[in-house]
């Protein structure tokens, strides 16, 4: 079961491989697919969008960060942490949520179109490597 998960990366993955088209893609069509879908439509910030697809995973620490630490930190009688919650959800937690999703199948997508085959030595950056014939 979990070999067919593996195919779904992180658009970073590709960015780190030297697949930096794929990533450089998908980063585009995530942003603009969310924003199109849940910024025009639901009202998402388009800052929690940017952030959701370029902090991918990392967005999901934020969100743990705030309900572990700085939730418990504001007094409940000042009424802050309701007004807190609502704009930690609609800012972080819910398009951090769907842009793991979104991110991960939208760079599948490209991948696939690109004819990714999982090559490590099929790179966009074009390195000069030395060899000991040079």
């Amino acid at each position: 079961m979990t070999g067919w998960i593996k195919r779904f990366k992180s658009p970073w993955y590709y960015w780190y491989t030297g697949h930096l088209r794929i990533a450089v893609i998908s980063l585009g069509v995530s942003t603009l697919l969310l924003w199109l879908v849940f910024g025009a439509t639901m009202g998402f910030s388009m800052a929690g969008i940017l952030l959701a697809v370029m902090l991918d995973t990392a967005g999901f620490a934020l969100a743990l960060l705030y309900v572990v630490v700085l939730r418990t930190a504001l007094p409940e009688w000042t009424g802050l942490r309701e007004d807190a919650d609502t704009w930690i959800l609609a800012f972080i937690v819910w398009p951090f949520f769907l842009s793991f999703f979104v991110n991960r199948l939208v760079t599948f997508g490209v991948a696939t179109v690109s004819g990714y085959t999982g090559d490590p030595q099929q790179t966009d950056r074009h390195h000069s490597v030395m060899t000991a014939d040079e």
